[in-house]
């Protein structure tokens, strides 16, 4: 093996410096107490991914713990909103009345307000000889009821009988069920929040804005988390690929520009072509990328780890 790289990450000991890769990549930085602390989080996508930066942020000092988290993907523009729960289509939750009910003046629909509704009671019927109208108590009248007539024979078997499975006259029709909602599945790191972090995260936060430092150096270690957090080979082989923040697209060129400083010049790849990452091709360059990084650590797969 020969002489190791002064920026190479096996050249010097690791630092919470280092945890600026993991910035580079899709972390994210957020400062507490006014700046007096931060902690940092990135969301991987296997397990063992997010169990090897644990253990490369151990060796820096910082413990971190990770999960699984499942995000509801998001719906596309154009799409069927979503009907407020509760709340009756087209209509805003606070709208609705309390209790369903409607409120002094609300009219029913097709109901104007000086038309009677439909009659509950039956009318007194003078049907007597006396001139006297029979007492109504309640809906009924005094006097029995006629009696119903006799349902009609049932239609003989094979005569307009329903065929089975077929919905009854009148019966409610079952509800459409909606499709499943989908989720995306990732593992989430996280860090607690320390003070040793702060000057970290004020380097890399504008604000509440993610942006690169207008100084920072890219060195083997900080470049080896960024590895490990989101390294991996193109499918064809033909180059690696380092991942960047798809919610911090500000921060892809300032990287790339960074990356080549440390001799690694890179091409940018949109979301379309399998990005947005950094895409590092050729042999020498990924013999540079291979130094610069070290060996593999524990637990990570070959297949995701630079080599020339």
């Amino acid at each position: 093996m020969g002489q190791l790289s002064f920026y190479s990450a096996e050249a010097r000991q690791p630092c919470v410096g280092d945890l600026a890769g993991l910035l580079c990549g899709p972390g994210r930085a957020l400062g507490f107490a006014r700046g007096r602390a931060a902690r940092v989080s990135i969301a991987l996508d296997t397990r063992d991914r997010a169990a090897a930066v644990v253990a490369a942020l151990a060796e820096r000092g910082v413990q971190a713990r990770f999960e699984l988290v499942r995000t509801p993907v998001r719906v596309e523009a154009g799409d069927e909103p979503v009907t407020g729960c509760g709340a009756p289509d087209g209509i805003h939750p606070d709208e609705v009345p309390p209790d369903g009910l409607p409120q002094d003046g609300d009219v029913p629909d097709g109901t104007a307000p000086d038309e009677p509704l439909d009659e509950v009671l039956d009318a007194p019927v003078d049907d007597e000889q006396d001139g006297f109208a029979p007492v109504v108590i309640g809906s009924g009248r005094s006097r029995p009821a006629a009696p119903e007539p006799e349902p009609d024979a049932e239609p003989a078997a094979g005569a307009g009988a329903a065929e089975p499975g077929a919905a009854e006259p009148g019966a409610a029709e079952p509800e459409a069920v909606g499709p499943e909602p989908e989720f995306t599945e990732s593992w989430q790191v996280v860090t607690a929040f320390r003070t040793d972090l702060a000057g970290l995260a004020a380097r890399w936060l504008d604000g509440d804005r993610k942006v690169v430092p207008p100084d920072f150096a890219l060195d083997g270690a900080a470049l080896r988390l960024w590895a490990l957090a989101s390294g991996r080979w193109v499918e064809s082989g033909s180059g690696y690929l380092l991942g960047l923040d798809p919610e911090a697209p500000d921060t892809h060129e300032p990287l790339r520009k960074a990356l080549a400083t440390s001799g690694l010049p890179s091409t940018l790849l949109t979301g379309r072509a399998g990005g947005p990452a950094l895409r590092v091709a050729g042999r020498r360059r990924l013999e540079r990328l291979a130094e610069l990084v070290g060996r593999a650590p524990r637990g990570v797969a070959e297949r995701t780890w630079p080599a020339a």
